[in-house]
């Protein structure tokens, strides 16, 4: 049976960004990702340039999509538009997981695509992990394992079922719309904050290479609420054209909702983790970063010889923080429409936009990589 120090479960962001460093250190690293790569992954791919620091490596431009993004539309629930300049990357998931699948490679990680994780048994000072590739069975042995299979984590459903109902919580829809884009920019993200097209977050618009996407998330109705959005943009920005493509997922847990950050040495991350932030529209900042203190606590681990969710814990905590903070202003944002309208003024948007500023351009500057605040704050 192959002994490996960790194994990283999935190849998103947080398995290959966990599976590199730990490389890195000298730790034998296995990463294993279910699908072959490159595969589809419904995602924004829209960041903040600081998602550089927290992979580890800088991104080439082959890898960034053609059109940047460095402006920003945001229309409140009573019409009121409010534009403004950001720095973001833009890419395809697609294209940037596969890389960083590489660069864990690169680092002295082995890497195998099409493998599932069928199994876990915890041994005395060790783990089994029973796996599927090519339609057969194998056993390997783990010190540590790096949770990064998404919502839907076996690893998790491992250790809380009671999550796993298999009832949707509501869906992410993207359409992919083809022709003339009326007075759309190519640079820009549109971020629509209207409880009419979305129960949870704002609704988005943005270009990546030759396509536009236009989504929503909805917890009631997501096919029709999409449909509805769709309406609503096309009528606004005067598109002439058709939708050529649909994607999206469902979300059968409450998972997303729920912090889980591990037991023993297996530690969960990303949105295995339950990092999702409906207030900052985020996550793989969060995927990467709880990645890397999940390296570092197996490190604080072998020397102390305490269990690595003793470390984990201390050092995600101002992150667990942050997201419960934000977990409770969403909430109450959403509570009513009226409640929406207020906190998405105007004048409280610019204000957010002004402390954005201040934590990116001052703030996260002065941190190390490691203690870097998620923006929005």
């Amino acid at each position: 049976m192959k002994r490996y120090d960790v194994l990283a479960v999935g190849g998103g962001i947080a398995g290959p960004v966990g599976a590199k460093l730990a490389a890195r250190d000298d730790l034998k690293s296995l990463l294993i990702e279910k699908k072959e790569v490159p595969r589809h992954k419904t995602c924004s791919g829209i960041q903040f340039p600081y998602l550089e620091e927290l992979v580890g490596s800088k991104i080439p431009k082959s890898k960034l999509c053609s059109n940047e993004l460095y402006k920003v539309e945001m229309v409140t629930p009573d019409d009121e538009v409010l534009n403004g300049k950001m720095d973001m990357l833009n890419f395809w998931r697609k294209t940037f997981d596969h890389w960083l699948c590489e660069e864990a490679e690169k680092a002295g990680a082995e890497f195998r695509d099409g493998v599932e994780l069928k199994d876990l048994q915890k041994k005395k000072g060790h783990y089994i992990a029973k796996l599927k590739e090519n339609g057969k069975e194998k056993k390997i042995k783990t010190k540590y394992i790096i949770g990064a299979d998404g919502g839907h984590s076996t690893i998790r459903k491992k250790f809380r079922p009671e999550e796993f109902s298999g009832e949707s919580r509501g869906a992410v829809i993207n359409l992919y719309f083809d022709g003339d884009p009326g007075s759309l920019d190519p640079n820009t993200l549109y971020m629509i904050h209207k409880k009419e097209f979305s129960d949870w977050m704002f609704s988005w618009v943005y270009k990546k290479d030759d396509d536009w996407i236009i989504g929503t998330g909805s917890k009631e109705n997501p096919m029709e609420t999409c449909k509805n959005f769709y309406d609503y943009i096309k009528d606004k920005y005067e598109l002439e054209g058709e939708i050529v493509d649909k994607k999206g997922f469902a979300s059968g847990s409450s998972s997303t909702e729920k912090v889980f950050l591990g037991h023993g040495n297996v530690l969960m991350t990303g949105d295995a983790a339950g990092l999702v932030d409906l207030y900052r529209g985020l996550g793989m900042d969060a995927a990467a970063l709880s990645a890397r203190l999940s390296v570092k606590s197996i490190k604080k681990a072998e020397i102390s010889g305490k269990p690595a969710i003793n470390h984990y814990e201390k050092l995600m905590d101002r992150i667990i923080k942050q997201k419960r903070k934000h977990d409770r202003i969403q909430k109450k944002r959403f509570s009513s429409d009226e409640v929406l309208k207020k906190s998405l003024s105007k004048s409280n948007l610019m204000k957010d936009g002004l402390k954005l500023l201040f934590y990116s351009k001052v703030v996260n500057r002065l941190l190390s990589t490691d203690k870097k605040i998620l923006l929005p704050p």
